[in-house]
């Protein structure tokens, strides 16, 4: 799925995730969006659809506010960054992808999740070579896998590149 693909990797290259690079922060956003989408009381009306694109989008950004470091609080850019991932996600993942169908959608959560992370993963590393904070892939992968396991907390994607070299 082409359009989860492209969620994941501007979710990598936008810092769009919780505090560390383990599974469940890396998929935060995404799970935000689809526990809203699974307690919509109707998800075939548009309207109903829009509260919840729009309250995910202030569901997100308040998350990302709140695990913030002291040196580091998410202003307007990220905001709209934020805001530019959900609107992906509803017109693409949603919207192209699944022609709409919520309840389609919410049948694959754990297919979704677990490609998301696979491509989540693979930008972040090439994000890495292309900034040349590592050779290839490979290593870029280990690096962000030795971070994991620390457990370290890596706020914003610059933090992620200063303990990737």
């Amino acid at each position: 799925m082409q359009e989860l693909k492209e969620l994941a990797e501007y979710a990598a290259t936008n810092g769009i995730r919780g505090t560390s690079l383990k599974r469940n922060s890396l998929l935060k956003p995404l799970d935000i969006i689809l526990q809203e989408l699974d307690s919509c009381l109707d998800p075939d009306d548009p309207n109903e659809l829009e509260l919840v694109r729009t309250g995910t989008k202030g569901l997100i950004f308040e998350h990302i506010e709140r695990i913030a470091g002291a040196n580091y609080k998410p202003g307007r850019t990220k905001e709209g960054k934020v805001n530019h991932y959900v609107d992906l996600f509803f017109d693409d993942v949603l919207g192209k992808a699944n022609h709409g169908k919520v309840n389609k959608l919410l049948s694959r959560e754990r297919l979704i999740r677990s490609a998301y992370l696979v491509y989540y993963r693979q930008a972040l590393a090439e994000y890495f070579v292309a900034k040349g904070k590592a050779r290839d892939t490979a290593e870029a992968s280990s690096r962000i896998e030795s971070i994991d396991a620390e457990d370290i907390d890596v706020g914003d994607i610059e933090l992620v590149e200063e303990k990737i070299r």
